[in-house]
């Protein structure tokens, strides 16, 4: 007889995927069951203690705020200057496709192994399957350009939570800076701190961008590394690219 208990699990973990959670990881397993130890204000108090301590691996004040608004400065920043926001959680750095006033401008949340290791986005597996999808839509390379919310790598796989709000404000410079005519967005922590909606919210009301005194047509949908994880996923993606290739550029 099949294990219950396990068809239950794969049927739950399932589900959160369908629904754009790309990652289930935690540093420790946790029993949700168990009474918590120690009273409400002791876990305020600790959680504030924990949070009043800097980053120990890029403090945010390290961060640049001056970003040039130039595009063949801004890129050259991305490629080298550690300072940049998302450029300091690890060693190596993928550097962007840099095609200005782009067709469509593609943005990420970090680079996969194999970006890093040709220190550029739209490579390796996911770039493959990127690069299929940028054809589906009737657009060549020359058209597209690929950026990120960081680009470099977390080791967690995950973008600090206490970055959100200055990774959201280098990726609007981004967009400022490159003028892309439409924007697709990758996954659900992009949906999430550049729309400020989950990206199955996103995927239904994302019509547009209002940035920078442009409206764009924009379009959040699953990232390859899920449809490569997850392929059943294609086909609603591919109704996500065919609603971004029906707008008009605004």
């Amino acid at each position: 007889m099949p294990d219950r208990g396990k068809l239950q699990a794969d049927s739950f973990i399932s589900w959160w995927r369908d629904a754009g959670v790309d990652y289930l990881c935690a540093d420790e397993t946790t029993n949700w069951l168990a009474v918590p130890a120690s009273p409400p204000e002791q876990s305020v108090a600790k959680v504030q203690h924990l949070t009043a301590k800097p980053a120990m691996h890029r403090p945010t004040a390290n961060m640049r705020t001056d970003w040039p608004s130039d595009f063949a400065d801004l890129m050259q920043a991305i490629a080298t200057d550690a300072a940049i926001p998302g450029n300091g959680y690890g060693r190596l750095i993928a550097a962007p496709v840099a095609v200005a006033n782009a067709a469509l401008m593609v943005l990420c949340d970090f680079p996969e192994e194999a970006e890093l290791t040709v220190a550029g986005l739209g490579t390796g597996q996911t770039g493959q399957l990127l690069t299929a999808m940028v054809r589906a839509m009737g657009l060549n390379a020359a058209e597209v350009h690929i950026g990120a919310l960081a680009h470099s790598r977390p080791a967690s796989a995950a973008l600090p939570a206490q970055d959100a709000h200055l990774l959201a404000d280098f990726a609007r410079h981004q967009i400022a800076v490159v003028k892309p005519q439409k924007l697709l967005l990758l996954g659900s922590a992009v949906s999430e701190i550049v729309t400020g909606e989950g990206l199955m919210t996103a995927r239904t009301n994302l019509r547009n961008l209002n940035h920078d005194g442009r409206n764009m047509a924009a379009v959040a949908t699953f990232h390859p590394r899920t449809l490569l994880a997850r392929p059943i996923l294609k086909a609603q993606t591919w109704q996500d690219l065919q609603v971004l290739m029906r707008k008009d550029h605004l």
